[in-house]
């Protein structure tokens, strides 16, 4: 039991690294007059292939630890709980940009977003990362295996903890606690509804809002 529990979360985070890397290799292997094409296309494609992989693996997940052996909330709870995360999240979202702002005087823009929405602008199809398969593929990787890994080890808070700080230096941008506060909230909804649809749900609508927002 323990080698598939492992067996399964390996695979998950060796998609999600190879989504991570593989445009890299893409990039390397185009022309010189493609790169900017194989970039974007690249990374595309290489998310597209690591989301479904980790929906096709949890289908049949053997991963077996406290959350997904208890049982989830009923669906309409989970839709329920995904829509109030939507607005929580944000609100923390500010909070923590506001705190890092005032108190530890860092730019209110965030590197990394601003340089997606450079993307975005030229290559509105981009936006699919961002919305859909980005937040598909964090919402396994650091809450169901890193958070649910954790989960029985050190408790729900040291399991938020970590797995939020993993998450925030992922995103290799200075914002730790923006990042980090974010990742809280996630956790909180996956632990609260035993599912993992309604964290996802939150991470996907609050970062469309972001885009959506930003291009207003």
């Amino acid at each position: 039991m323990k080698k598939l529990t492992r067996h399964t979360s390996v695979l998950m985070i060796v998609f999600y690294l190879i989504a991570q890397f593989l445009p890299a290799v893409i990039l390397a292997l185009a022309p010189k007059s493609l790169q900017t094409e194989a970039a974007i296309y690249g990374t595309i494609f290489s998310f597209f292939i690591g989301a479904i992989a980790m929906l096709l693996l949890n289908r049949k997940s053997t991963i077996r630890n406290s959350l997904t052996l208890a049982p989830s909330v009923p669906r309409k709870k989970v839709i329920y709980w995904g829509i109030i995360g939507i607005p929580l999240v944000l609100l923390v979202q500010y909070l923590a940009n506001l705190i890092e702002i005032v108190v530890l005087g860092l730019p209110i823009a965030s590197e990394n977003t601003q340089s997606i929405l450079l993307i975005v602008d030229k290559y509105p199809i981009y936006l699919i990362i961002v919305s859909i398969l980005g937040p598909i593929m964090e919402e396994f990787v650091f809450r169901k295996v890193i958070f649910g890994f954790l989960y029985d080890l050190t408790g729900p808070i040291g399991a938020a903890v970590i797995s939020a700080l993993l998450f925030a230096f992922m995103h290799l941008d200075g914002h730790i606690l923006l990042y980090s506060s974010m990742a809280f909230v996630f956790s909180f909804l996956y632990s609260k509804t035993k599912n993992i649809a309604a964290p996802m749900i939150t991470h996907i609508a609050m970062n469309t809002l972001v885009m959506l927002v930003n291009f207003i």
